[in-house]
C-alpha cells in the first residue's frame, strides 16, 4: 500500500493533454550552488538537440496529445535559435512557457516573443537585492541583468512570472522580495525550497531546517491571502497537497521531461536522483510515441511508494527496520 506523502506534486500539469518539460541545454552563463541540473559554462553544447529534430520531436509530440512545453536549461536563450523554435510552435495546438536567468534578454528578443505561443516567462530572481542574489547565483550582476530582463518583457507585453528559491540566506527577506516584485508589475510569483540534485546536492547548507520550512509555509500562506487581493498570484510547493492539485504522480501521463542531449523522462526530478533508472530513451534515435509505451512498467513501482509526490520517499534514508 503507498504511504501517504506530505509534499506536493512540483508540477501543474494541464486539465487536458500534457505537459513537456525540456532542458533545451545544459550550458548556462552561471554556475549557481543551487543549481539542479549542474548547469555552467564549462558544459559544452555539442549533444544538444538540433534545430531540425527539436521541432520534428515537437510535432510527434502535438500529435500525440503534448499541448505545453516548458523551456528550460541551464539557460535556454543561450541556444541562439530559441526564438526561432518558439515561434515556430502553433500557438492554436500548444502552449509555451519558458524559464530564464534573463542574463540574454534583450529589448528585441523581448519583443520578438510577443505574440507567439509563448504563454508565460518565468525570469528567476533569488534575492531581495544583489546581495543575496549574489548567495547562491555568486554574481551580483546576475541581480541586475534578472531585473532588466522583467522590465523588458513587461514592456514587451509578455506575461511574466518570478521564481524566487528560498534558502537560509534570503529566507527572512521574502515579504520585502514580494514587495519588490509587486511593484515592478509582476503579478506571478512562485517560491520553492532547494531540492538536493545536481550542484545542490553538494551544498546541503542550503536546505532549510524542517521548523524553518514551516515557519515559510506560515508566512507564504498568509502573503498568498494578502497579494491575491492586489492581483499579485503566489504560489509554492511547500506544506501538503492541495485539493486543486493532481491525484497521484502524474510523471509519465501528463508530464514528461526532455534531457539536452534528447533523453526523454517521465519526470526531470526523478531523473535527477537516478538519470539510468528513469531514462525511457532517446529522442534522436527513437520518435517519442514508441519510447512512451515504457512508461508504465518504469512507473508502477514508483507511484507503490506514495499517494502523492513520491520523491519525499526516495530521497529519506533507507531504514534498516
Amino acid at each position: 500500500m503507498a504511504k501517504e506523502t506530505g509534499d506536493r506534486c512540483r508540477f501543474r500539469p494541464p486539465a487536458k493533454g500534457a505537459t513537456v518539460v525540456w532542458e533545451v541545454t545544459n550550458y548556462c552563463n552561471l554556475s549557481c550552488t543551487h543549481c539542479l541540473s549542474d548547469s555552467s559554462p564549462q558544459i559544452p553544447r555539442t549533444d544538444d538537440l538540433s534545430t531540425s529534430r527539436f521541432l520534428d520531436t515537437v510535432q510527434e509530440m502535438t500529435s500525440s496529445g503534448v499541448t505545453e512545453f516548458y523551456l528550460t536549461g541551464g539557460e535556454p536563450f543561450a541556444r541562439r535559435d530559441l526564438v526561432d523554435i518558439i515561434s515556430a510552435i502553433d500557438q492554436k495546438v500548444a502552449e509555451v512557457y519558458v524559464n530564464t536567468n534573463g542574463y540574454f534578454i534583450t529589448q528585441e528578443i523581448a519583443d520578438a516573443l510577443s505574440g507567439t505561443a509563448l504563454r508565460r516567462i518565468t525570469v528567476s530572481v533569488d534575492g531581495h537585492n544583489r546581495e543575496t542574489q549574489k548567495l547562491v547565483r555568486l554574481k551580483p550582476t546576475s541581480f541586475d541583468r534578472a531585473i532588466t530582463s522583467v522590465k523588458r518583457l513587461l514592456i514587451s507585453g509578455v506575461p511574466v512570472r518570478v521564481s524566487h528559491v528560498a534558502h537560509p540566506g534570503n529566507v527572512d527577506h521574502i515579504a520585502e522580495f514580494c514587495a519588490e516584485m509587486a511593484r515592478m508589475g509582476v503579478e506571478a510569483l512562485v517560491i520553492n525550497s532547494v531540492f538536493p540534485a545536481g550542484r545542490a546536492a553538494r551544498h546541503p547548507g542550503l536546505a532549510l531546517p524542517a521548523g524553518r520550512k514551516q515557519k515559510l509555509f506560515d508566512e507564504l500562506t498568509e502573503l498568498q491571502a494578502t497579494y491575491q487581493q492586489i492581483g499579485v498570484q503566489i504560489d509554492h510547493s511547500l506544506g501538503r497537497p492541495q485539493p486543486s492539485d493532481v491525484m497521484g504522480c502524474p510523471a509519465g501521463q501528463s508530464v514528461f521531461f526532455v534531457a539536452p542531449n534528447g533523453d526523454l523522462a517521465t519526470c526531470s526530478w526523478l531523473y535527477k536522483l537516478d538519470e539510468e533508472r528513469f531514462r525511457l530513451g532517446n529522442l534522436k534515435e527513437t520518435p517519442f510515441t514508441e519510447l512512451r509505451t515504457g512508461v508504465e512498467a518504469m512507473m508502477r513501482p514508483v507511484r507503490k511508494l506514495a499517494t502523492a509526490c513520491p520523491l519525499p520517499v526516495m530521497t529519506l534514508p533507507v531504514s534498516s527496520s
